[in-house]
């Protein structure tokens, strides 16, 4: 049967080019949103390294003396802002709903605040990102600290680090490091190795340091860039919002700062997916993706039942010399498969030169950033296998009522018509 597949194929090669071409493009385009969706899938299956269920971002806000202040005051008069805001961050700790408190700066999970330093390690020297937290921050965001003890933190040449998805900092197993140089050769003693994190889902892992965020910082007066995070208790988490703001807006109002706002961090992520446009982008990989499976279901039907009504009397002559409705179908059904295995060879290398080129991010289109790491021979073989078996399912699907009904022609009608 596949020696008269072949002499098929070819007796009809005119139509065929042009299913051929079709299957061509139609894989490519499939093969991208396949690579898009499972690269970005997996990514979204790894752990964040953080929890941020019934945690809230405390925003305060400055008045207009509170800024003449921190940027034109003396000395004193910003050491008296300094306590005041470690009075609020003590007044907010004593709620009775709150578990855990922390102070920050730059290192909230979807927050678009980013802060790197340079760090090095023997030869190895990198920008990597940094983090100015209290000690408690990783009771907030329960990050797991798998070596030392962070409770006692109190020394600002003492940091916390943690590496990237492997462990690895600097090229280096992160829980074997022992000190650090960062910024301009301030040697920095590891104290902790906490578990690898990222800023989102959709982010890889990426080595971070952590640095003491003191009660004597200076920096703290500074609420625009300054995060107050809290862990809320599971049972107070209801209503949260609505009940804080009205038993502590007065409480923590102490000039020259104010209660601005309270917001969940589950807020902020959605806010931050629709600022880097994920939801946008797999909108439109899911809308390209789904336009695919009903143009080829549609082209496959149409193509083959044309091809049935021009080939009844080649039909009701296999039927009359014995073929059974079962080969009948079969033999639609590897055509189709044959012509798809031979569209797929071709469109493979296509496919593989543009990933390397990097050809659909010059022309605008949502595509992988792998950053450093390169795409691995295993990924085009997921790709072929993942994007092929879409297409045969879509195919034999679509081939299927076609064949039925080559299956059902009659002999006698089909020489009468001819």
């Amino acid at each position: 049967m596949i020696k008269q597949i072949f002499k098929i194929i070819w007796s009809e090669r005119k139509i065929n080019i042009w299913i051929l071409f079709e299957l061509v493009l139609v894989f490519c385009i499939l093969w991208f949103c396949v690579d898009y969706i499972y690269f970005f899938t997996k990514r979204y299956l790894e752990p964040t390294g953080y929890n941020v269920e019934h945690v809230y971002n405390i925003n305060m806000g400055i008045k207009e003396e509170g800024h003449v202040l921190i940027n034109n005051g003396t000395d004193a008069q910003k050491d008296s802002l300094v306590n005041i805001v470690w009075t609020i961050v003590d007044r907010i700790k004593k709620y009775p709903d709150i578990e855990y408190i922390s102070l920050s700066s730059a290192a909230v999970p979807y927050s678009g605040s980013f802060m790197s330093n340079k760090a090095s390690l023997d030869t190895m020297v990198d920008y990597i990102q940094f983090k100015s937290v209290s000690p408690d921050y990783f009771n907030v965001f329960k990050i797991n600290v798998q070596r030392g003890q962070v409770e006692n933190w109190n020394k600002t040449d003492n940091i916390v680090i943690s590496g990237n998805k492997d462990n690895q900092f600097l090229k280096h197993d992160a829980k074997q490091i022992k000190s650090l140089v960062t910024g301009d050769n301030e040697n920095k003693q590891v104290i902790g190795v906490a578990a690898s994190s990222k800023r989102s889902e959709f982010d890889e892992h990426n080595p971070i340091v952590y640095t003491l965020l003191s009660t004597n910082d200076r920096e703290t007066v500074y609420f625009d860039g300054i995060e107050i995070c809290v862990r809320v208790k599971a049972e107070a988490d209801k209503n949260f919002i609505e009940r804080f703001t009205k038993d502590m807006q007065e409480q923590i109002a102490m000039d020259p700062y104010f209660l601005s706002s309270v917001t969940s961090i589950s807020d902020l992520r959605k806010d931050f997916m629709k600022w880097n446009k994920y939801d946008n982008n797999f909108k439109s990989i899911f809308s390209i993706s789904s336009f695919l499976f009903i143009n080829i279901f549609l082209a496959v039907v149409g193509t083959f039942w044309f091809r049935i009504q021009t080939r009844r009397n080649e039909i009701g002559l296999r039927v009359a010399v014995g073929s059974t409705r079962m080969n009948i179908k079969a033999l639609f059904i590897l055509e189709t498969l044959f012509l798809l295995l031979l569209a797929s060879l071709i469109a493979t290398p296509i496919c593989i030169n543009i990933a390397l080129a990097d050809i659909l991010r010059d022309i605008g289109v949502p595509s992988i950033d792998r950053g450093e790491e390169p795409i691995r021979i295993s990924q085009y073989f997921i790709n072929y296998l993942f994007t092929a078996l879409i297409l045969i399912t879509i195919s034999i699907s679509a081939v299927l009522y076609p064949s039925w009904r080559a299956s059902r022609i009659q002999p006698a009608e089909a020489l009468r018509d001819e």
